[in-house]
C-alpha cells in the first residue's frame, strides 16, 4: 500500500469513528416529565438486550410506536443508545438514539 493509500486510509477511518459523535452532539438529551414523548422515526428499530449493535433482538418497534426513554447510554465512539419500553408490545431494550424522535404534545391538534 502507498504512503497515500495509508494516509487515505486513515483518514477514512478517522471520519467512521467521529460521525457518531458528530450526530449526536448532545442536542437531544431525554425530556422532562410530562414534556412529550418519543416515537421511532425510522421504518423499525431492533430493541436489543444491551447497547451494543451484535446484542440479541428482542423486538422491534415500528414506524410511529410511542416509546418511553428510561435510560441512555453512549458509547466511547460516541453511539447513543436509549433504554426504551415500546408501548404498544410492553418491549424493553435498548435502541439507536438516531432511531427516535421527540414529540411535544402542544403541537398536536
Amino acid at each position: 500500500m502507498t504512503v497515500i493509500g495509508r494516509a487515505a486510509a486513515t483518514v477514512v477511518a478517522l471520519g467512521i469513528l467521529l460521525i457518531p459523535a458528530a450526530v449526536t452532539a448532545g442536542t437531544d438529551l431525554p425530556p422532562e416529565l410530562g414534556a412529550g414523548w418519543w416515537e421511532v422515526s425510522a421504518g423499525a428499530a431492533n430493541v436489543r438486550v444491551d447497547h451494543f449493535g451484535e446484542d440479541t433482538v428482542i423486538g422491534l418497534a415500528h414506524s410511529g410506536d410511542r416509546v418511553e426513554v428510561v435510560d441512555t447510554w453512549t458509547s466511547p465512539l460516541g453511539a447513543r443508545w436509549a433504554k426504551v419500553m415500546v408501548v404498544r408490545t410492553g418491549v424493553s431494550g435498548w435502541v439507536l438514539w438516531s432511531l427516535l424522535a421527540h414529540r411535544d404534545p402542544s403541537s398536536e391538534p
